[in-house]
């Protein structure tokens, strides 16, 4: 189960100045705990797969008042109407600042791991500042493929909450490279590898238009000097300006 290393090298050349860190979902992912939390990073099944699976996510406020993810489509190479409104609000003279930033897209990348508490394996869900921090691992000498079951090394996600944000500075692989387990342990977590790549989803184009619609703080402004528009061809200027006097 060999990882490809210069695709990894290509990855790290390429990773610089980009979002943060975090956590997991469910049951199916790991709970990142304040503190050290171990786990042990799995290869792929085939050769010809990554380790991770890649997306970027909007988190995107409802009229509800919840906030959704949504996976961006051009991770899929396609049109992404929350990427448009990002935009849009930026050229706007008056900028929705606050909106921009919070549906900003922002990587995230999912990988199994084998959880040292519970010896379960489980979808470690990180951002970009992690994510570094695996690949330079992996192309460190002093470590390589940490992947690798019986030559890999555990890796150690060091959280630490400064106010409201968590901090994953420390984290780092543990120096001593050791087989993952034994070898019906990698086995069966091996049979129990989770389908990372299916988490990364091709959001329907038209619901998400939908969306952007009912956010954008400018559409409401557009749609009304529409109707004046609409209403000043069907009446008339001078019916028009009779009505605004009346």
């Amino acid at each position: 189960m060999a990882i490809d290393l210069d695709k990894i090298k290509e990855i790290h050349a390429n990773l610089s100045g980009k979002g943060t860190g975090g956590g997991g979902m469910s049951d199916t992912f790991l709970k990142i705990e304040d503190g050290t939390n171990s786990v042990r990073i799995l290869p792929p099944k085939e050769d010809t797969q990554d380790f991770y699976a890649m997306t970027k996510l909007h988190r995107v406020p409802m009229q509800d008042g919840t906030t959704k993810n949504i996976h961006c489509r051009q991770v899929h190479g396609e049109q992404c109407p929350i990427c448009n409104l990002y935009y849009s609000l930026w050229k706007e003279p008056t900028k929705d600042e606050t909106l921009a930033r919070q549906i900003k897209g922002r990587d995230r990348y999912y990988m199994n791991v084998v959880d040292r508490n519970t010896g379960e394996v489980k979808i470690l869900s990180v951002g970009i500042i992690l994510f570094k921090k695996i690949i330079a691992a992996m192309v460190d000498p002093d470590y390589g493929d940490i992947t690798d079951v019986e030559e890999g090394h555990d890796f150690k996600i060091i959280k630490i909450m400064e106010g409201q944000w968590p901090k994953y500075d420390q984290s780092a692989p543990r120096p001593k490279s050791t087989p993952a387990g034994t070898g019906a342990e990698v086995a069966g977590w091996m049979d129990t590898l989770h389908d990372i790549q299916s988490l990364v989803k091709l959001e329907d184009y038209e619901e998400l238009k939908q969306i952007s619609e009912s956010i954008n703080p400018f559409a409401a402004v557009e749609r009304s000097a529409g109707d004046i528009n609409r209403s000043t061809t069907e009446v008339g200027d001078d019916d028009y300006m009779e009505r605004l006097q009346s």
